[in-house]
Protein backbone atom coordinates (compact mmCIF):
# COMPACT_ATOMS: atom_id res chain seq x y z
CA UNK A 1 0.00 0.00 0.00
CA UNK A 2 1.38 3.22 -1.27
CA UNK A 3 0.33 6.94 -0.61
CA UNK A 4 -1.54 8.21 -4.04
CA UNK A 5 0.95 10.23 -6.18
CA UNK A 6 -2.06 12.87 -5.55
CA UNK A 7 -2.08 13.36 -2.25
CA UNK A 8 1.56 13.34 -1.75
CA UNK A 9 1.74 15.83 -4.85
CA UNK A 10 -0.76 17.91 -2.75
CA UNK A 11 1.13 17.35 1.22
CA UNK A 12 4.41 18.21 -0.87
CA UNK A 13 2.63 21.33 -1.97
CA UNK A 14 0.68 22.26 0.84
CA UNK A 15 3.35 22.16 3.12
CA UNK A 16 6.30 23.06 0.89
CA UNK A 17 8.19 20.08 1.84
CA UNK A 18 9.33 16.89 0.10
CA UNK A 19 7.99 13.29 1.18
CA UNK A 20 11.13 10.82 1.83
CA UNK A 21 8.95 8.16 3.26
CA UNK A 22 5.84 6.75 4.49
CA UNK A 23 4.60 3.76 6.21
CA UNK A 24 0.93 2.57 7.63
CA UNK A 25 0.42 3.39 10.90
CA UNK A 26 -1.14 0.52 13.28
CA UNK A 27 -4.64 1.35 15.34
CA UNK A 28 -6.45 3.02 11.87
CA UNK A 29 -9.65 1.14 12.00
CA UNK A 30 -12.26 3.53 10.39
CA UNK A 31 -9.60 5.55 8.62
CA UNK A 32 -6.13 5.14 7.08
CA UNK A 33 -3.29 6.65 9.00
CA UNK A 34 0.32 7.22 7.31
CA UNK A 35 3.91 8.14 9.21
CA UNK A 36 5.32 10.26 6.92
CA UNK A 37 8.84 11.74 6.94
CA UNK A 38 9.10 15.02 5.40
CA UNK A 39 12.23 16.75 4.75
CA UNK A 40 11.63 20.82 4.79
CA UNK A 41 13.44 23.36 2.92
CA UNK A 42 15.90 23.43 5.90
CA UNK A 43 16.95 19.61 5.08
CA UNK A 44 15.77 19.08 8.44
CA UNK A 45 13.76 15.68 8.53
CA UNK A 46 10.42 15.26 10.92
CA UNK A 47 7.47 12.52 11.08
CA UNK A 48 4.36 13.50 10.84
CA UNK A 49 0.67 12.01 10.66
CA UNK A 50 -1.74 12.11 7.41
CA UNK A 51 -5.49 10.24 8.01
CA UNK A 52 -7.30 9.59 4.92
CA UNK A 53 -11.25 9.17 5.59
CA UNK A 54 -11.76 5.97 3.77
CA UNK A 55 -15.03 4.69 4.89
CA UNK A 56 -17.64 5.25 2.70
CA UNK A 57 -20.44 4.89 5.37
CA UNK A 58 -19.22 7.08 7.91
CA UNK A 59 -18.78 9.46 4.84
CA UNK A 60 -22.13 9.26 3.74
CA UNK A 61 -23.26 9.77 7.80
CA UNK A 62 -20.97 12.52 8.10
CA UNK A 63 -19.82 14.03 5.19
CA UNK A 64 -18.11 16.76 7.20
CA UNK A 65 -15.82 14.33 9.48
CA UNK A 66 -12.26 15.61 8.31
CA UNK A 67 -13.34 19.47 8.55
CA UNK A 68 -14.65 18.48 12.15
CA UNK A 69 -11.45 16.65 12.80
CA UNK A 70 -9.42 19.86 11.78
CA UNK A 71 -11.15 22.09 13.85
CA UNK A 72 -11.53 20.04 16.41
CA UNK A 73 -7.41 19.91 16.60
CA UNK A 74 -7.48 23.31 16.81
CA UNK A 75 -9.72 23.59 19.34
CA UNK A 76 -7.70 20.82 21.20
CA UNK A 77 -4.69 23.39 22.04
CA UNK A 78 -6.57 24.62 24.38
CA UNK A 79 -6.82 22.05 26.26
CA UNK A 80 -3.99 21.16 29.06
CA UNK A 81 -3.35 17.73 27.33
CA UNK A 82 -0.88 17.38 24.60
CA UNK A 83 -2.89 16.69 21.33
CA UNK A 84 -1.48 16.55 17.37
CA UNK A 85 -0.58 19.86 16.11
CA UNK A 86 -3.06 20.80 12.89
CA UNK A 87 -0.59 20.94 9.84
CA UNK A 88 -2.80 20.95 7.00
CA UNK A 89 -6.06 19.46 5.55
CA UNK A 90 -8.12 18.68 2.23
CA UNK A 91 -11.64 17.59 4.19
CA UNK A 92 -13.72 17.54 0.83
CA UNK A 93 -11.05 15.85 -1.30
CA UNK A 94 -10.76 18.40 -3.97
CA UNK A 95 -7.13 17.49 -4.68
CA UNK A 96 -6.37 14.69 -2.67
CA UNK A 97 -7.71 10.78 -3.20
CA UNK A 98 -9.71 10.87 -0.11
CA UNK A 99 -10.87 13.67 2.87
CA UNK A 100 -7.32 14.15 4.43
CA UNK A 101 -5.95 15.71 7.46
CA UNK A 102 -2.69 16.38 8.15
CA UNK A 103 -1.22 16.59 11.65
CA UNK A 104 1.89 16.68 13.96
CA UNK A 105 3.53 13.39 15.21
CA UNK A 106 3.51 12.70 19.32
CA UNK A 107 6.01 10.57 20.30
CA UNK A 108 4.53 7.39 22.24
CA UNK A 109 3.08 4.13 22.59
CA UNK A 110 -0.43 2.40 23.26
CA UNK A 111 -0.11 0.32 26.60
CA UNK A 112 -2.54 -2.17 26.79
CA UNK A 113 -0.76 -4.38 29.09
CA UNK A 114 0.51 -2.41 31.81
CA UNK A 115 2.94 -3.99 34.61
CA UNK A 116 0.95 -1.69 37.42
CA UNK A 117 -2.55 -1.68 36.73
CA UNK A 118 -2.80 0.82 39.11
CA UNK A 119 -0.99 3.37 38.02
CA UNK A 120 -2.19 2.89 34.46
CA UNK A 121 -5.27 3.83 35.48
CA UNK A 122 -4.60 6.91 37.25
CA UNK A 123 -2.75 7.78 34.54
CA UNK A 124 -6.09 7.53 32.43
CA UNK A 125 -7.81 9.38 35.01
CA UNK A 126 -5.90 12.02 36.17
CA UNK A 127 -5.49 12.81 31.84
CA UNK A 128 -9.18 12.98 30.95
CA UNK A 129 -9.69 15.37 34.47
CA UNK A 130 -6.87 17.52 32.59
CA UNK A 131 -8.70 17.31 29.25
CA UNK A 132 -12.00 18.44 30.77
CA UNK A 133 -10.11 20.87 32.66
CA UNK A 134 -11.29 23.58 29.69
CA UNK A 135 -13.30 26.29 28.33
CA UNK A 136 -12.70 25.46 24.64
CA UNK A 137 -15.60 25.83 22.74
CA UNK A 138 -17.10 24.10 19.52
CA UNK A 139 -19.77 24.29 17.31
CA UNK A 140 -21.08 20.87 17.24
CA UNK A 141 -23.03 19.08 19.99
CA UNK A 142 -23.25 14.98 21.47
CA UNK A 143 -25.48 13.27 19.93
CA UNK A 144 -26.55 9.72 20.78
CA UNK A 145 -25.66 6.95 18.33
CA UNK A 146 -28.33 4.92 18.94
CA UNK A 147 -32.41 4.82 18.83
CA UNK A 148 -34.67 4.30 21.22
CA UNK A 149 -37.61 3.68 19.11
CA UNK A 150 -35.91 0.62 17.95
CA UNK A 151 -37.10 -2.77 18.70
CA UNK A 152 -34.53 -4.54 21.22
CA UNK A 153 -34.08 -8.30 21.09
CA UNK A 154 -30.63 -8.91 21.80
CA UNK A 155 -30.80 -12.11 20.96
CA UNK A 156 -26.75 -12.79 21.97
CA UNK A 157 -27.15 -11.86 25.69
CA UNK A 158 -28.10 -13.71 28.72
CA UNK A 159 -29.95 -10.94 29.84
CA UNK A 160 -31.84 -9.93 26.88
CA UNK A 161 -34.39 -8.71 28.76
CA UNK A 162 -32.16 -6.19 30.86
CA UNK A 163 -31.15 -4.94 27.36
CA UNK A 164 -34.77 -4.05 26.47
CA UNK A 165 -35.02 -2.77 30.63
CA UNK A 166 -32.05 -0.28 29.89
CA UNK A 167 -33.48 1.35 26.44
CA UNK A 168 -36.61 1.80 28.59
CA UNK A 169 -35.64 3.48 31.31
CA UNK A 170 -33.14 5.54 29.09
CA UNK A 171 -35.76 6.74 26.96
CA UNK A 172 -38.17 8.01 30.18
CA UNK A 173 -35.46 9.09 32.00
CA UNK A 174 -34.18 12.85 32.02
CA UNK A 175 -30.20 12.86 30.87
CA UNK A 176 -28.79 14.30 34.42
CA UNK A 177 -28.01 17.61 34.28
CA UNK A 178 -24.71 18.54 33.38
CA UNK A 179 -22.28 21.13 32.39
CA UNK A 180 -21.41 20.47 28.07
CA UNK A 181 -17.58 21.19 28.10
CA UNK A 182 -15.54 20.39 24.83
CA UNK A 183 -14.90 16.46 25.25
CA UNK A 184 -12.98 14.34 23.10
CA UNK A 185 -15.94 11.61 22.91
CA UNK A 186 -14.01 8.29 22.23
CA UNK A 187 -11.25 8.51 24.71
CA UNK A 188 -10.02 4.81 25.80
CA UNK A 189 -6.52 3.44 26.17
CA UNK A 190 -5.88 3.06 22.39
CA UNK A 191 -6.46 6.80 22.17
CA UNK A 192 -3.70 7.46 24.77
CA UNK A 193 0.21 7.41 24.18
CA UNK A 194 2.57 6.63 26.74
CA UNK A 195 6.43 7.31 27.69
CA UNK A 196 7.46 4.52 29.91
CA UNK A 197 4.48 4.56 32.44
CA UNK A 198 3.43 8.35 31.74
CA UNK A 199 0.35 9.66 29.41
CA UNK A 200 2.09 12.06 26.40
CA UNK A 201 -0.61 12.82 24.13
CA UNK A 202 -4.01 11.77 23.40
CA UNK A 203 -4.98 11.39 19.68
CA UNK A 204 -8.18 10.92 17.24
CA UNK A 205 -10.06 14.09 18.00
CA UNK A 206 -12.49 13.39 14.30
CA UNK A 207 -15.53 13.22 16.83
CA UNK A 208 -14.95 15.63 19.80
CA UNK A 209 -17.81 17.79 19.81
CA UNK A 210 -19.51 20.28 23.39
CA UNK A 211 -20.87 17.55 25.79
CA UNK A 212 -21.40 16.18 29.50
CA UNK A 213 -17.65 15.13 30.61
CA UNK A 214 -19.66 12.19 31.84
CA UNK A 215 -19.94 10.77 27.72
CA UNK A 216 -16.06 10.62 28.02
CA UNK A 217 -15.88 8.69 31.34
CA UNK A 218 -18.46 6.25 30.31
CA UNK A 219 -17.38 5.39 27.60
CA UNK A 220 -13.50 4.89 28.64
CA UNK A 221 -15.04 3.09 31.68
CA UNK A 222 -16.98 0.84 28.99
CA UNK A 223 -13.92 0.27 27.56
CA UNK A 224 -11.91 -0.71 30.74
CA UNK A 225 -14.88 -3.13 31.31
CA UNK A 226 -14.72 -4.83 28.16
CA UNK A 227 -10.53 -5.02 28.61
CA UNK A 228 -10.35 -5.61 32.24
CA UNK A 229 -13.36 -6.15 34.23
CA UNK A 230 -15.90 -4.03 35.80
CA UNK A 231 -13.62 -3.72 38.98
CA UNK A 232 -11.19 -1.76 35.95
CA UNK A 233 -13.90 0.64 35.24
CA UNK A 234 -14.74 1.47 38.53
CA UNK A 235 -11.03 1.97 40.09
CA UNK A 236 -10.54 4.38 36.89
CA UNK A 237 -13.62 6.17 37.93
CA UNK A 238 -12.75 6.71 41.71
CA UNK A 239 -9.79 8.04 40.09
CA UNK A 240 -11.26 10.57 38.08
CA UNK A 241 -13.22 11.75 40.37
CA UNK A 242 -10.56 12.15 43.06
CA UNK A 243 -8.51 14.30 40.09
CA UNK A 244 -11.36 15.94 38.81
CA UNK A 245 -13.05 17.21 41.96
CA UNK A 246 -16.36 16.12 40.87
CA UNK A 247 -18.79 14.49 43.60
CA UNK A 248 -20.54 12.05 42.29
CA UNK A 249 -21.31 9.97 39.31
CA UNK A 250 -24.51 8.63 37.91
CA UNK A 251 -24.44 5.18 36.29
CA UNK A 252 -26.93 6.40 33.82
CA UNK A 253 -24.09 7.30 31.53
CA UNK A 254 -23.03 4.08 31.72
CA UNK A 255 -26.25 3.11 30.45
CA UNK A 256 -26.03 5.90 27.09
CA UNK A 257 -22.30 4.26 26.47
CA UNK A 258 -23.84 0.98 26.39
CA UNK A 259 -26.46 1.66 24.07
CA UNK A 260 -24.32 3.67 22.17
CA UNK A 261 -22.35 0.64 21.35
CA UNK A 262 -25.21 -1.52 21.42
CA UNK A 263 -26.12 -4.22 18.40
CA UNK A 264 -28.19 -6.69 17.48
CA UNK A 265 -25.29 -8.26 16.47
CA UNK A 266 -23.17 -10.33 18.90
CA UNK A 267 -20.32 -8.31 19.85
CA UNK A 268 -16.88 -8.68 17.93
CA UNK A 269 -13.53 -7.70 19.77
CA UNK A 270 -12.39 -4.08 18.85
CA UNK A 271 -10.23 -4.30 15.95
CA UNK A 272 -7.94 -2.27 17.84
CA UNK A 273 -7.47 -4.07 21.16
CA UNK A 274 -5.92 -6.71 18.83
CA UNK A 275 -3.52 -5.04 16.84
CA UNK A 276 -1.92 -3.79 19.90
CA UNK A 277 -1.61 -7.09 21.46
CA UNK A 278 -4.62 -8.09 23.23
CA UNK A 279 -5.46 -11.08 21.58
CA UNK A 280 -6.63 -12.83 24.92
CA UNK A 281 -10.20 -10.88 25.19
CA UNK A 282 -12.37 -13.13 22.89
CA UNK A 283 -15.93 -12.23 21.83
CA UNK A 284 -17.61 -14.82 24.54
CA UNK A 285 -15.46 -12.74 27.14
CA UNK A 286 -16.92 -9.09 25.49
CA UNK A 287 -20.97 -10.50 25.39
CA UNK A 288 -20.15 -11.64 29.31
CA UNK A 289 -18.75 -8.34 30.37
CA UNK A 290 -21.13 -6.41 28.31
CA UNK A 291 -23.86 -7.88 30.41
CA UNK A 292 -22.09 -7.44 33.58
CA UNK A 293 -21.58 -3.78 33.13
CA UNK A 294 -25.21 -3.08 32.26
CA UNK A 295 -26.20 -5.38 35.47
CA UNK A 296 -24.34 -2.62 37.14
CA UNK A 297 -25.80 0.04 35.95
CA UNK A 298 -29.27 -0.85 36.23
CA UNK A 299 -28.45 -1.56 40.26
CA UNK A 300 -30.80 0.69 42.28
CA UNK A 301 -29.42 3.98 43.31
CA UNK A 302 -26.28 3.27 41.04
CA UNK A 303 -24.14 6.68 41.25
CA UNK A 304 -20.62 7.51 43.03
Amino acid sequence: MKLSPETRQWLEGTLDIKVVNSEPLLGGTSSRLWLITIREENARFIKVVLREYTDKEWLALEPGIAEQEALNLKTAQKSPVTAPILLAADPYAKVTTHPTVVMSHIEGKVMLQPENMAEWLDELAKTLAALHNNKAHVKHSYFRYFDLEKTVRAAWSSQPQLWRKAFSHVKNTPQPESEKIFIHRDFHPTNVLFKGTTVNGVIDWPNACMGPREVDVAHCRWNLAMLEGVDAADAFLIQYLKHSGIKKYDHYWDLEALLNVFSEESPVVYAGWEIFGRTDVTPQTIRDRMDAFLVQALMPGADR
